[in-house]
């Protein structure tokens, strides 16, 4: 699955149980915004309508996990250039590079585009860590000893 680049923060955003309003808040703008402005700005990006700056995805990276390296292949490949795309979770969007990380640890893949963590039956609850993680993703069979 090729996502474009907003579409990808999209994906990771919801994945840690953010609305775009809850974004909007963490964020200060100079010149001061109203929410409406800095809700419509996000939803901007995540459309692909306006590209975010630097200085803004450092900020995104602030509120919810994504990859840079991801975001820089999709946006190369949103470009024309012959780049693979990334394995994304068809969910949550997460990669090789940027695992979930639940109460069970880090997700591995039970098909080419899902990922263990989205295809447990439990929901992930608000509070529940959906960050990057620097390990390697977990096999199936170690997570079925450890538990």
């Amino acid at each position: 699955m090729v996502l474009t680049p907003g579409a990808y923060l999209r994906h990771r955003r919801e994945a840690a149980l953010l609305s775009i309003g809850a974004v909007a808040d963490m964020f200060q703008t100079q010149p001061r915004w109203s929410e409406l402005e800095r809700i419509d700005w996000l939803q901007r990006i995540e459309c692909d309508v306006e590209q975010p700056t630097f200085r803004t995805l450092v900020a995104l990276r602030g509120c919810f996990s994504f990859d840079l390296d991801v975001l820089g292949d999709l946006v190369a490949i949103a470009h024309g250039e012959a780049v693979e795309a990334p394995r994304l979770c068809r969910i949550c969007a997460c990669s090789e590079r940027d695992a979930c990380v639940d109460h069970h640890g880090t997700c591995s893949w039970v098909d080419q585009d899902l990922c263990t963590a989205c295809a447990t039956p439990e929901p992930p609850q608000p509070g529940d860590p959906v960050v990057a993680n620097d390990a390697k993703p977990v096999e199936l069979e170690e997570r079925a000893r450890a538990a």
